[in-house]
């Protein structure tokens, strides 16, 4: 990494540890300079408000959530079901881990600043629906699903695969969940989105 790059990453880390813990409001561009140890010439030459240091952690947040879907969907296998489960528990263990988690209540307190929340969206969670889209259009045209919309199939499985931690981790209600039970919790997600798409013959008595 250049060392233009290795200082923007360090700016963008002290930016979001004291966004993080001081909230977006209350955090100074003097706070962000003490953290990271650099100067406000340095600092400001990067970026020029905190406001453009939001956008630029978010987009990268965005980015980060984008990338983890699609290495998950890169080989996805014979087995559709085996396939979606192991996308779920990859994808959970990134959206449920306490850091992304920080990072979405950020992104979501300060949504309307400059159309965070729209391109935040666009670049991570549209993007991911698109991706799983592809996936399951691709699996009804040949037969593994049921024909029907492939984008609301995605919302579908989406929402089965935050169904039992999402809003109660948003909230702070419970704490992260653990490996094995990220793993439950993608299994059961793929089982019932499979039994509500699985081809009409197969849903007949043999």
């Amino acid at each position: 990494m250049k060392k233009s790059e290795t200082r923007r990453q360090a700016i963008l880390d002290a930016a979001t540890a004291v966004f993080l813990e001081a909230g977006f409001d209350r955090a100074s561009m003097s706070d962000i300079c003490t953290r990271v140890g650099y100067s406000k010439a340095t600092v400001y030459g990067y970026f020029k408000s905190k406001e453009e240091l939001l956008v630029a952690i978010a987009l990268d947040a965005a980015e980060a959530e984008f990338e983890v879907a699609q290495a998950a969907l890169a080989e996805p296998g014979a087995d559709l079901g085996a396939a979606l489960a192991q996308f779920g528990r990859r994808f959970l263990g990134f959206t449920c881990s306490p850091e992304a988690l920080a990072m979405r209540r950020l992104i979501l307190a300060e949504a309307e600043r400059a159309g965070l929340g729209n391109q935040c969206y666009d670049l991570g969670p549209a993007r991911v629906t698109a991706l799983l889209a592809a996936l399951l259009h691709d699996a009804m045209e040949a037969g593994q699903l049921r024909m029907a919309g492939s984008e609301l199939a995605a919302r579908h499985l989406k929402a089965l695969l935050e169904a039992e931690w999402g809003e109660r981790l948003l909230y702070r209600t419970l704490d992260a969940p653990s490996p094995e039970q990220i793993a439950g919790a993608a299994e059961r997600a793929a089982a019932a989105f499979m039994a509500a798409y699985r081809p009409a013959d197969s849903r007949r008595p043999a």
